[in-house]
This record gives C-alpha cells, structure tokens and sequence, in this order.
C-alpha cells in the first residue's frame, strides 16, 4: 500500500458499480481506494481495494469477504434472513437496521474552535450549514485570531444564515475557546468540530441517538474518518491513529460498562478524538470545564479531550462512542506539520494523566500501576513505517518522536499551568 489512495464511500444499499480512480497526482497514479462501507448510512467497514480489483465484480466479491458477517449479524438483529452475497444492485432496505430512528429532536449548538485558518473553517462551516437535522445553530469561536480575516469570512459566507454566529475569544488556547462555547451555547448538547473536519450530513442524527442510547450520557464521541490521503505523511497518520476502524457503539463508565484494558480508564486511544465529540452542559455542571493547562496553543499542545473524557467517566457519568457520528478530517499534509502532531499527541496525553491525577484522589491511587502499564502498551505500539517491505516510503522517525514526547508532557502541563495563573493575573504577555 502505497500514497497517492484515493478516499470515497459506498453504500451498500444502492447499486454497485465500476469504481474509477481520478486523474494522478503529480503524475502519480493512485494506488487504490479506500471505502468508507456503509449499510443504511451505519459504517459497516473502512476498506482498501487495490487498483486492479476496482470493477464491480471485484469489489462485490472483495466487500463480501470482509463486510458479510457483519451485515448478516445486523440483518439478523432486525429478523431478517441472512444474505449469500452482496446483490449487485444492492441490498434492499427491508427494516430499520440500527433501531435508533429519532423520535425528539433537542437543540444543538455545533462549536467550532478555529484560529487563523479562514479558508478551511468555511469548508468545515459549509459541511454543517447542508446537516439533515432539523433543531441546530452554529457557534464560530474565533481563538485569539492575528486577524480579523476569520470574521471577516465568516460573515460574508454566512450573512443570511440566522443560525450562524461568532464570537472571539481572546485567551490563547484551545480548551479556552471550548469553554467559551460552553458559556455561549444555547443548546444542552455541544458539539464540537474542528476546523480541519467535513461533517457527514446525518452527524447530528448519530450524535443525539447516542445520547439517548444510555440513561446518564454526558458525552459522544464520533468516527474520524480520513479525508485524503495524497501523500506519505498522510498516509502515516490514517494508519498510526486508525481513526476509521468501525464497531459497533460502546458506552463507557465505572460500572457495567468497562474497557477490559488493564489502564481502564485511563486509555487513551478508546474513546474517540477531540474534533469530534459532543457534551452535555448539564452533566458538565457536575465535571467541570475544560482544563485550559491542556490544548493546542498552550505548552502541552493537546490533551483537554481525553483529559475531559477520563473525568466525565470517574464522575460517574457514562461517555457513548457512536461510529455512526461521522466527521471527514483533512490530515496534515507535509512532514514537518506531521511531526509537530505526534510530538502533541504525545505531550498531551502524558499531561492530562497528570491532570487527572492532580485533581483526583482516585487517579492518584490508580495511576502509578496503570501509568506503567500504559507506557509498557505504548510501547508496543505498531508502527506502519516499522513495516518496510509493506510501506517503504513512509517516515520512521515518527514514533519514536511521539514517545519520547511523552517525558515532556508532565513538565510541559506545570508550564501551562503558570502561565495561565500569570494570564489571569494580568501579567501575562
């Protein structure tokens, strides 16, 4: 498997046909495709079919290998009779699949957190304004811009849309921009997305089904899917943070509905990522907001949303993964952008553990276990590049860079705290 694959999706009740590859890249044919499999809008799979497999006959006898038992598992939840084969002219619709069908519509307000990226929030502002739900507004945080050039195309983009506003937040840092989403918010549910995301058309659907889906949800998490892979540093990162695997929905909490991973629920890498994910303010009474020592734009560089994620779960409250909640993220395309992201994931996740662990007498008397045990399984951690005869063209230094972040992180989080008590003394510049 090799850069330039070309990203599309197919469903798996509509007819199935020849799948051409657009025109190369930089002279650069495609290699393959990667399809995001969906059966009735619910993902089914996330899979590559190489270039020479793509006409209709391949990929239906290619899609049935991987995605039938999982369709025949669905068909037979609904009590309907299992299927031989995937019907060329696709799979009827006979019943309701997922048995999530809405029946109340709660306001929702989409909070998107941007700084200096004007072009790509209008993409991602596009994508939510085409949403099928009936019951939402759209909230832009602008988060310390160096411009006015945000608002300025925000509001000449969207001035007849009354569901559109805009506020700045001139606190530098990511967790300051979702906590004034929260204070700004007129829904109960807020759901946030990047400004690098495409949101599917039926996100907010999958959101609030979540929701719903457990008696005390506080938060939803989402499948990443990739965008676009054009190039090696983009290929890297859809195999590293696998954010397209599909499964079926998980709740989370401290009761019956526990990770069997032994840092449960510490983990990080299960429950979802932080451009895609929704919360409930009322149950963030209980919480707390968004810890402004984590994020992008503060010295740990990340780890406000597994931060979040892990204190929603110790306050008793259940956090609901949704694979049917889809947002298209646009992975950074050079390698230097790349680095930059895994030194930040690794950063991020150490310093929210100390976070966590600074603010609960519980996490304290976990974590010295679990916290070895975690650094041992991040250890272990795959690593594409490792793999040269499969991908002999990716970066390698990557994980290694990601890890040795990790030491920084603990540092790096005290730093963030200093600085945010010097922000809000006044004296901070």
């Amino acid at each position: 498997m090799q850069a330039p694959i070309h990203v599309s999706e197919l469903e798996l009740t509509e007819p199935i046909i020849d799948i051409d590859l657009p025109a190369p890249v930089d002279g650069v044919p495609y290699t393959g495709v990667y399809l995001l499999v969906r059966l009735q809008r619910v993902p089914v799979s996330y899979t590559f079919i190489a270039s020479d497999r793509l006409d209709s006959a391949s990929v239906i006898a290619d899609l049935w290998d991987e995605v039938g038992p999982e369709v025949n598992k669905r068909r037979s939840h609904a009590g309907l009779p299992k299927l031989d084969g995937l019907p060329a002219d696709g799979i009827p619709v006979e019943a309701v699949l997922d048995g999530d069908e809405l029946t109340e519509f709660p306001m929702v307000t989409v909070a998107v957190c941007t700084r200096d990226r004007p072009e790509s929030v209008i993409t991602t502002l596009r994508s939510i304004a085409a949403l099928n739900y009936p019951n939402y507004d759209i909230l832009v945080v602008d988060n310390a811009p160096s411009s006015d050039a945000t608002m300025i195309a925000v509001r000449e983009n969207f001035k007849d849309d009354p569901r559109v506003s805009y506020v700045r937040e001139p606190k530098g840092g990511t967790s300051f921009a979702r906590n004034r989403a929260l204070k700004e918010a007129t829904g109960d549910i807020v759901a946030y997305a990047d400004d690098d995301v495409m949101v599917d058309q039926w996100w907010l659907r999958a959101i609030v089904q979540g929701f719903q889906s457990a008696p005390d949800v506080a938060a939803v998490t989402g499948m990443i899917s990739t965008a676009a892979i054009e190039n090696d540093a983009q290929l890297y990162f859809h195999l590293r943070l696998n954010w397209g695997e599909v499964g079926e929905r998980r709740v989370f909490d401290l009761k019956d509905n526990r990770d069997d991973s032994p840092i449960y629920p510490y983990s990080a890498g299960i429950f979802g990522g932080g451009c895609n994910f929704s919360v409930s303010r009322t149950a963030l009474k209980d919480v707390g907001g968004f810890n402004e020592a984590l994020g992008g734009g503060v010295p740990a560089g990340g780890g406000e949303d597994l931060n979040m994620f892990i204190r929603i779960i110790l306050s008793g409250h259940q956090l609901v993964v949704q694979p049917a909640a889809i947002v298209h993220h646009r992975h950074r395309a050079t390698t230097a952008e790349l680095a930059k992201q895994m030194r930040t994931y690794g950063s991020g996740a150490t310093a929210s553990l100390l976070a966590v662990a600074l603010s609960s007498a519980r996490a304290r008397r976990e974590l010295p276990v679990k916290i070895v045990l975690g650094l041992v399984r991040l250890m272990r951690v795959q690593n594409p590049a490792k793999d040269v005869s499969q991908y002999p063209t990716l970066p390698k230094e990557m994980l290694g860079l990601e890890m040795r972040s990790l030491a920084l992180g603990p540092w790096l989080y005290l730093k963030g705290v200093r600085r945010n008590r010097r922000l809000y003394q006044g004296s901070y510049n």
